[in-house]
Order: C-alpha cells, then sequence, then structure tokens
C-alpha cells in the first residue's frame, strides 16, 4: 500500500470511529499533514500539526522541558512523548502522533545516526506507544518511510 492510500485509510477509519487526530511533526516537516489533507474529508477528522524543527518551538509551543532536550536530545523517545503530550494537550485530540529524528543527509551523531527516527503515538488518556526506527536512503525516502510507517501504527490502533 502506498502512503497516500494508507492516509486515506486511516482518515476512514478516524471518519468512521468519529475520531480525531492532530500531529507534532520534527523531521517529517508537514508531511504527515500534507499526506492526511491531500484526501477530501480530511477536514472531518484532522485537527492540525504543529512543525516543531527547531528546540526552541519544541520548547514554546509544545511545552517539550529545556532539560529534556539538552539531556536526551530532540531526537529522543523523551523528547517526542513530551511532544505527544503538548499536541494532545492544545488540540484534544483522539490521536495523536509525534516525530523527529535525523532525515539527513548531515545533522547525524553516533547516537542519532542519519535514518534515527523517533515516534511516539497515543489516543487520549491511553497508554502512550512510544520507538524508533533506523531507516535509509536519501532525505526524501526517510521522511517518507517514516510518515508511512507511523501512520501504519495508527491504523493498527484504529483497526
Amino acid at each position: 500500500m502506498e502512503a497516500e492510500e494508507l492516509a486515506l485509510s486511516v482518515q476512514k477509519k478516524l471518519i468512521e470511529q468519529h475520531k480525531t487526530v492532530a500531529f507534532a511533526e520534527s523531521c517529517t516537516g508537514g508531511f504527515l499533514s500534507h499526506l492526511i489533507t491531500s484526501n477530501p474529508g480530511s477536514s472531518e477528522c484532522f485537527l492540525g500539526s504543529f512543525i516543531t524543527y527547531s528546540n526552541a518551538l519544541k520548547i514554546k509551543i509544545l511545552g517539550v522541558k529545556e532539560i529534556t532536550l539538552a539531556q536526551q536530545g530532540a531526537v529522543s523517545k523523551e523528547t517526542v512523548e513530551e511532544m505527544l503530550s503538548g499536541v494532545l494537550r492544545l488540540t484534544g485530540a483522539d490521536f495523536a502522533i509525534a516525530v523527529s529524528g535525523v532525515a539527513g543527509p548531515d545533522g547525524g551523531t553516533e547516537k542519532a545516526p542519519v535514518g534515527t527516527v523517533f515516534y511516539a503515538l497515543a489516543e487520549k488518556g491511553k497508554k502512550v506507544e512510544s520507538g524508533s526506527f533506523h531507516l535509509s536512503g536519501d532525505r526524501k525516502t526517510i521522511i517518507e518511510t517514516a510518515s508511512y510507517r507511523v501512520f501504519s501504527l495508527l491504523y493498527r490502533k484504529l483497526s
């Protein structure tokens, strides 16, 4: 299934269940939002997205703690979980996804090499699912693959 098809399937499930979704995006730079809004009817389930590429906006908008960024880094489980809490708090969405990673070709570190993507996903009031992917390919491929994978996780939660 292509990413566009998967986003449409997620959208249909959300609408059928009368649920909403919102995103906190860093490395995907709005690609999750693009995928879901490419389909007619997305306004029935998609509330919006915060593209917090900089650490300053992660702190100011989503409420990520400075100490988390200093100790764990922007590309970490702890940071995406705090991003997720922020997007859920700000939007009241039923479901939310947060992603942060290194799409490359530069910016990788020993702790988070290019292709490292952390995600957090949750239904409001329920346990957060978080983890990471280690992807290969060019920048575009990493962004698209990360987006596809988190939509797959959401689809599974909705099924």
